[in-house]
């Protein structure tokens, strides 16, 4: 298996990006928010931002990679498993363990980046509101106001997002305030040229 890891803050177009280019060369994405919304419902739990925090924190104790290490688990076990996406990791930890399961070369880091304006404004699109469900879409409401949405950056940024954006092998950066987006295909084309570089598609 050979993985690129999208890292970014909420909204940095991460997750846009590794979605259309995935559907073109068939690059299966695995998101850790997945595992989290599914931890948080196992127990019993509503998508609020105190719940997710709550179980992201208690299951950190348990591994740092916690929730890394069952979205990756979860891709070994599927058919197309060569080539693979993975989002939503924030810590060193999660990387170091992808790099000892797949070794140094097959663990490619894209860093996405946007400011924090233009992330926030991004919740409200209606690419955005068309693609969220379920627990996702619960998250993207309560992230609308910005207090919380503030307070999600910050959490992640404890995580270690920022480390990993600094070690990333490549930025790409998705700041664009306007709708629809005029830099997207621009910064799709810079994606699957990266894409095209580690995998062979």
């Amino acid at each position: 298996m050979r993985t690129i890891v999208c890292i970014g803050l909420p909204a940095s177009g991460k997750t846009t990006h590794a979605k259309i280019i995935g559907e073109k060369y068939n690059i299966p994405l695995y998101e850790t928010g997945t595992f989290v919304f599914k931890e948080v419902e196992e127990r019993g739990l509503e998508i609020t931002p105190e719940n997710i925090k709550k179980v992201t924190t208690e299951c950190k104790k348990i591994s740092d990679s916690y929730f890394t290490e069952k979205a990756f688990n979860y891709a070994k076990q599927q058919e197309n498993s060569k080539y693979v996406f993975f989002s939503g990791i924030r810590a060193i930890s999660e990387v170091e363990f992808l790099k000892k399961e797949l070794g140094d070369e097959n663990v490619i880091l894209v860093g996405f980046h946007a400011s924090r304006q233009t992330r926030f404004q991004r919740l409200n699109n209606p690419d955005r509101k068309e693609l969220g469900t379920g627990a996702k879409a619960k998250e993207d409401q309560a992230l609308k106001d910005f207090n919380t949405f503030v307070q999600r950056d910050l959490k992640e940024l404890n995580f270690g997002v920022g480390t990993l954006f600094a070690l990333s092998d490549y930025i790409i950066i998705t700041e664009d305030q306007r709708w629809p987006y005029h830099n997207l295909n621009y910064t799709l084309r810079e994606f699957e040229l990266i894409v095209q570089d580690h995998f062979d598609v």
